[in-house]
Parts: C-alpha cells; sequence; structure tokens
C-alpha cells in the first residue's frame, strides 16, 4: 500500500462527527480521487468523507443503500470510496471490532488499497494535538496498523489549528450523516455548507 494522506477537509469532518456524538458509535467512508487508469506515482491522498451513521453502524440494508448513493455521487465527481472510519461507543476502546472490519474489508474488496481508521475517543477535542486516530490496512486474514507519517509538518499544524478552531466554535452540530437524511431527506450528507466553513478556515 502507498503512503497515505488525509486531506484538513476529511481530518476536519470526521473529527467533527465524532464530536457531535460523544456517546455513541460513528462511522463514515473516505473519498480519493478517481485514478482507474491514469499513471500516477502520487501518494494515495483522501480529499474528502461521507459520515455514515451514529444510531445502527451495522444495519446492512441502510449501509448497502447509503452506499449505493455515495457511490453514484463519487462517480459524478470524480472521487472513488477508498476507505472507511470509525469510533468506538465507549470512550477507552480502540480496538477494532467486528464491523469495522467487515465494513473495511468490504471497501477494499472494491479498492485494493482502501483503509479503516480508527478514531482515538480521548482525542475529539481541541486542545488534543497528537494524531487523534490510528490506520490500519488488511493483512491476509487480519488488519495491520501502518505509520502514517506522510503528510507535512504545515498541513499536519493547519489541521490541528482547524480542528481547535471548529471544535471551539461549535461546528461538529453542524454535522449531518446518513442517518440524520434518513430521518429528514433535507439533511444533506454530503455537508457542502460544512465543507465551505472548513474551507474558510484553512
Amino acid at each position: 500500500m502507498a503512503d497515505t494522506n488525509i486531506s484538513v477537509l476529511a481530518h476536519c469532518k470526521l473529527i467533527l462527527h465524532a464530536a457531535k456524538y460523544p456517546h455513541s458509535s460513528v462511522n463514515g467512508v473516505l473519498l480519493a480521487e478517481d485514478n482507474k487508469g491514469k499513471e500516477s506515482s502520487k501518494p494515495l491522498k483522501y480529499v474528502d468523507c461521507i459520515p455514515l451513521f451514529h444510531v445502527s453502524l451495522g444495519l446492512s440494508p441502510m449501509l448497502e443503500m447509503a452506499l449505493l448513493q455515495i457511490d453514484a455521487y463519487c462517480k459524478s465527481q470524480g472521487l472513488v470510496i477508498a476507505g472507511y472510519y470509525h469510533a468506538n461507543e465507549n470512550y477507552g476502546d480502540n480496538e477494532m471490532n467486528h464491523i469495522a472490519k467487515t465494513i473495511g474489508r468490504k471497501i477494499q474488496e472494491n479498492f485494493h488499497d482502501a483503509c479503516v481508521l480508527l478514531i482515538d475517543n480521548s482525542k475529539v477535542r481541541p486542545d488534543a494535538v497528537s494524531q487523534p486516530y490510528k490506520i490500519f490496512t488488511p493483512k491476509e486474514t487480519g488488519w495491520k496498523e501502518v505509520d502514517k507519517k506522510s503528510s507535512s509538518t504545515e498541513e499536519e499544524i493547519q489541521k490541528e489549528q482547524c480542528v481547535y478552531a471548529l471544535l471551539k466554535a461549535g461546528a461538529q452540530r453542524q454535522v449531518r450523516d446518513y442517518d440524520n437524511h434518513l430521518d429528514d431527506v433535507r439533511s444533506d450528507w454530503r455537508n457542502l455548507e460544512l465543507n465551505d466553513m472548513i474551507g474558510r478556515c484553512t
């Protein structure tokens, strides 16, 4: 697997999703540029993410429906579902559970270099400066944590500053995940307004 890089946008949105539901498990998918058929030596970069669920993470019919809609959106934007993120319900639980492994494998079947980001709940706060997630890649029958030191120091500082400002401003309340969309179709899981807010932060 090539080195993995997480954009400021994707980084901020997945942290905000976890911050909005501190007492629940949350998950979502990571999007990358679709380089299929293109000559590219660049490392994989996750440019965006789509928040999925905070109620029933492993409910197959809802997951299938969400992935179909997100895949159609990706094709219209030149993107591909290329990874998965997950935060456990319990504050001190930083282990990959069955749901994370299963959904991670499903995504990896369609995108070979897919990885799983496991969010550390203790670091979802404005003053947390260390990396708030672990990155795992599939290895034979299991998953292996990989070195994630692939972003420039400047970009890492920008991520920390942006997350700090957004959490202090309560921007997590603006996150709309697929569960919210199922409750009210006016809730846009693309989070275009939040994307603009993060863009202004950078």
